[in-house]
């Protein structure tokens, strides 16, 4: 069984180029996050990017998805957080 992270999910090539490859912005050189904010909570996961040898499509993906979930034990950034009211639209 073959790892669905070596394969290209453009044109199913096996040529995934290895070795460390991030994500940086220009200008400050920071890494590209994926940012959660829910419940007055902000978690942070980098962006991975992966890059096909052969035909040079690049896909990005999360390697940690649990680190997004928010858990009992999470505070809001803001000490003063006051959740809103569940609305209609919330459904």
């Amino acid at each position: 069984m073959s790892n669905t992270t070596d394969v290209c999910s453009k044109c199913g090539g096996q040529s995934i180029v290895k070795g460390d490859i991030d994500l940086r912005t220009s200008k400050d050189l920071e890494l590209i996050m994926v940012v959660r904010k829910d419940h007055g909570v902000e978690k942070k996961v980098p962006l991975q990017p992966k890059v096909c040898g052969k035909c040079g499509f690049v896909d990005f993906y999360v390697q940690e998805p649990k680190n997004l979930k928010i858990g009992p034990t999470d505070k809001p950034i803001d000490p003063d957080f006051k959740q809103r009211p569940i609305l209609e639209y919330d459904f």
